[in-house]
């Protein structure tokens, strides 16, 4: 006879393995949205060209939309982007490029 108990102990540890990468993962993806923003928010108030400013913007962007699909993946679904401004300070210039 199979002993559920180990089974059901197995599935649980897989459970939690599983919602812990999820959360590494998400907390990557917000780490990369702060580092970005920050980065496009430094080469606007240095004067940057627009050819290094269009980079930062699509790097903000990209690691926004990023930080969008990690947060839905997880369970958490929203009809707007405003949290992105709210928690993170996304930029309008960033939220309009999504």
């Amino acid at each position: 006879m199979r002993d559920h108990r180990t089974s059901w102990q197995f599935y649980e540890a897989t459970l939690e393995e599983i919602a812990g990468e999820r959360a590494h993962a998400l907390g990557r993806a917000a780490r990369r949205v702060e580092e970005t923003v920050a980065a496009y928010r430094a080469v606007t108030a240095a004067g940057g060209d627009p050819d290094q400013v269009e980079s930062a913007l699509r790097e903000a962007r990209d690691a926004a939309w990023a930080l969008v699909v990690q947060r839905e993946c997880a369970g958490f679904r929203s009809r707007d982007l405003g949290w992105l401004k709210e928690h993170w300070q996304v930029p309008d210039e960033v939220l309009r490029r999504i």
